[in-house]
């Protein structure tokens, strides 16, 4: 049951940036009084984690007029008759390097693929995946090899998955005596994570045991056709918390200012999304492009499901993005001519100065090109049948997002990158809290509900955007929107191209949706019509008839041309350097 708290406090401790948030009662309902950011302080050359959640939380003092820190510097618990301090204060986290893993399985197509989708919704950076039947690793089948693979990694921990339960035991024994026998020459002990067959615990626990920490979960392939991967998930998340941010210069003393546990920042983003469909009974798609890490969180149907990509970032993390992608992927979505070698290298400078921010169109889409693909790349992982997927909402975070100069350029990234169909509503984390209510809604449901309703989401409009293909010129979608006072507009939009009707983000509007032959408005059945009632936004009603999938015309010069009357559309004009 809910508290009633009159104040909460809130920081976020990321990678680059620290965030506050102070939210309180305002009559009979929750509102968020004042926000303060600062550069995170974990690292040199500070290296106190708190100094920055400090700093934060002083912009939000000077703010509301009040003593939030006590004179030693913590936050003043609870809240005093004269509304000093606050009632409760809470951390989320997703500072620290993630936790450098090497996955070991049995088989590539059953254990493997189970372990991978186990470590993708935690901290994980799987530095190597490898299983014993793959013909791309056959070397390793060999002991000495695999032992020198294992060394040669320097792993965090080791995810050692094989076997159904009373299923294979000899080869899963095999392997862990081997990582037995790398633990031994290890100077700095990786922790192991045994999920395989359930039966072998003893034996695993008498290989490794000696060694290492050691822990035994739930098998997540127990039969060929289900999985259990939770567990894993769990003690994965737990080693991140203990290895990383424990390690954290000031995390400890941070820690014990709250009387609530440290909540990973995805973590409580996933909490948000799944608050917001479970309770509106709604599907919800929220992406987080992070400077370190991406996260893509969906409730589909009531379901919950999480993507981790540690690898993916658009500050920290962009390096190993970079060696994930092809430069000719991001080159596509540049309205203007760049070479690859030179965009290549603008990005790897970018990779060693994360901080800085863009300082000219140029840059800017650069940054808006790695964030278009950064966000297909972890959209795909997600799940493989995505685009079959309608999502009722979608949520944008992260500073490539909120810190765009236009809306438009904020819409653009989620629509390329995620290619929602149908109808659907955009919302961008306006004041940079959205990983915080996750966490307040596991404490004070209802302040989660109202500041969610009335400070977090900036309404960017709702897109109507049928799936299939077409020829250019030919009518795609009619659309006839009824608006509040009675007045109608109607248009016929060609395929390939955008075009918006205005809309406030106060208002609603009936839009009758009448697609041609081949196009799907998510009816499942090609050229079937319906009534949706729309939300507006800054951007009103986007009706992209492009077609789904998205594709791109070949030639440079055609496609850089249809980038820029796409941006135009949404009122965005992109003009070359003068030379």
């Amino acid at each position: 049951m809910a508290a009633n708290y009159k104040s909460i406090l809130l920081a976020e401790c990321g990678s680059t940036n620290t965030t506050a948030a102070l939210i309180g009662q305002m009559g009979q309902s929750y509102r968020l009084l004042a926000t303060g950011q600062t550069p995170s302080t974990h690292a040199a050359p500070w290296e106190d984690i708190t100094l920055g959640v400090q700093e934060a939380i002083r912009f939000i003092e000077k703010q509301v007029g009040r003593q939030i820190l006590s004179p030693g510097g913590w936050p003043l618990t609870p809240q005093s008759p004269s509304q000093q301090g606050v009632d409760i204060f809470m951390i989320v986290a997703s500072a620290g390097e993630p936790l450098r893993t090497v996955l070991l399985a049995l088989t590539q197509d059953i254990s493997l693929n189970s372990a991978r989708r186990a470590v993708a919704r935690t901290y994980t950076h799987v530095t190597r995946a490898i299983s014993l039947d793959s013909t791309s690793n056959a070397h390793l089948s060999r002991p000495e090899a695999l032992l020198a693979a294992l060394q040669a990694e320097k792993p965090d921990a080791i995810l050692l998955t094989g076997g159904t339960d009373d299923g294979s035991q000899l080869p899963v024994l095999a392997m862990s005596q081997i990582v037995a026998m790398a633990l031994q020459l290890m100077a700095e002990k990786a922790a192991v994570v045994f999920a395989g067959n359930a039966s072998l615990r003893p034996q695993i626990a008498d290989s490794l045991g000696p060694y290492t920490a050691l822990k035994s979960v739930n098998n997540v392939r127990p039969m060929l056709e289900g999985e259990d991967l939770l567990a894993a998930r769990q003690e994965l998340e737990q080693l991140f918390v203990q290895q990383k941010m424990m390690a954290l210069p000031g995390f400890e003393r941070l820690k014990n200012w709250s009387q609530y546990a440290v909540t990973p920042a995805y973590k409580s983003f996933e909490r948000l999304v799944a608050f917001l469909g479970q309770n509106r009974d709604i599907n919800v798609l929220g992406a987080s492009l992070g400077s370190r890490s991406t996260v893509v969180s969906t409730c589909y149907q009531g379901k919950l499901d999480t993507t981790v990509r540690s690898d993916v970032g658009q500050g920290q993390g962009l390096a190993p993005l970079l060696g994930q992608l092809a430069m000719r992927q991001v080159r596509r979505w540049l309205p203007f001519e760049l070479a690859e070698d030179e965009l290549y290298h603008q990005l790897l400078n970018k990779s060693l100065h994360p901080n800085t921010v863009p300082t000219s169109p140029e840059d800017l889409m650069v940054e808006h090109a790695v964030a278009r693909e950064a966000l297909r790349l972890v959209a795909r992982q997600a799940e493989h049948d995505l685009p079959e997927h309608q999502w009722n909402m979608i949520i944008g975070a992260g500073r490539t997002l909120t810190g765009a100069p236009h809306a438009a350029h904020a819409a653009m990234v989620l629509i390329d990158g995620l290619e929602p169909w149908g109808v659907t509503r955009l919302a961008l984390d306006r004041s940079g809290v959205v990983n915080l209510l996750g966490a307040i809604a596991a404490v004070e449901p209802v302040a989660a509900v109202q500041v969610a309703r009335h400070d977090a989401f900036l309404n960017l409009g709702t897109v109507i955007a049928p799936a299939g293909q077409g020829k250019p010129g030919r009518t795609a979608v009619k659309i006839k929107v009824t608006f509040a006072d009675g007045s109608v507009e109607e248009r016929r939009v060609p395929f390939g191209v955008i075009e918006t009707i205005p809309l406030d983000a106060a208002d609603t509007a009936t839009v009758e949706i009448r697609p041609s032959r081949q196009f799907d408005i998510g009816l499942g059945q090609p050229g079937r019509g319906a009534i949706a009632r729309v939300e507006g936004g800054l951007l009103g009603i986007i009706i992209d008839a492009r077609g789904r999938p998205l594709k791109l015309p070949p030639d440079d010069a055609r496609r850089q041309e249809q980038l820029k009357q796409w941006l135009k559309a949404l009122d965005v004009s992109y003009a070359p350097p003068v030379n």
